[in-house]
């Protein structure tokens, strides 16, 4: 509880107040606005308070991006739940999600994947986190493959692949460079359909490319 008159948090809400003042601070002012006492400022907090939770900024980072990846994950899955049964527009629609999160999160995005934090040396959460929304992926070319409609090869192999098709068009689409043809988000799936269409036609077998 706090002692300075700021507002107290009930036991268990503490660590999210501060990855939530976390996460505002990345997007509105950057990394370089990003401390534990400016963390305890926002959440209305102790300037000590944060380190009932966190050693130090790279540890809080750590978990801002554990619930980035999460979110990313979440929003993801929902949009590939609305095509159970077809493995096409299941991959369509998670590449959507995954280009719109970096669109409306370019900050978070680029903690995610820019290499930010160190992976290999990362928190086994965090990893988890990240594989996760990776295996989304390969369970999309896992239905294809099973429902016969993407080609047999390596499922490793056709996910890194396409992975990274979308991965360098939400890169792009949030650095700028294509602002005349993804100026609204109307236009980013637009552009986001266009290039998934394309992407497939490399891993559909002959009889399902029309």
């Amino acid at each position: 509880m706090s002692t300075n008159g700021q507002r107290p948090y009930h036991h268990g809400d503490l660590r999210r107040a501060l990855i939530q003042a976390g996460s505002k601070i990345i997007e509105e002012r950057g990394l370089a606005g990003l401390s534990l006492r400016e963390v305890a400022r926002v959440a209305g907090v102790s300037h000590t308070a944060p380190y009932r939770h966190f050693q130090d900024k790279a540890d809080l980072l750590a978990a801002i991006a554990q619930v980035g990846f999460e979110q990313l994950t979440d929003e993801a899955g929902k949009a590939v739940q609305l095509h159970n049964h077809d493995p096409r527009k299941q991959f369509v629609a998670a590449s959507i999600q995954y280009i719109l999160f970096g669109v409306r999160n370019p900050r978070m995005a680029h903690l995610l994947f820019g290499g930010i934090i160190n992976m290999r040396t990362a928190p086994r959460v965090l990893k988890q986190a990240s594989w996760a929304a990776f295996q989304l992926v390969e369970t999309i070319i896992n239905n294809g493959k099973r429902a016969g409609i993407f080609i047999d090869r390596d499922t490793m192999a056709l996910a890194v692949t396409t992975w990274s098709g979308i991965h360098g068009l939400a890169q792009l689409i949030s650095g700028g460079y294509l602002s005349r043809l993804a100026a609204t988000e109307r236009q980013v799936e637009t552009l986001g359909k266009m290039v998934c269409e394309l992407l497939l036609t490399g891993i559909l077998k002959p009889d399902d490319k029309k």
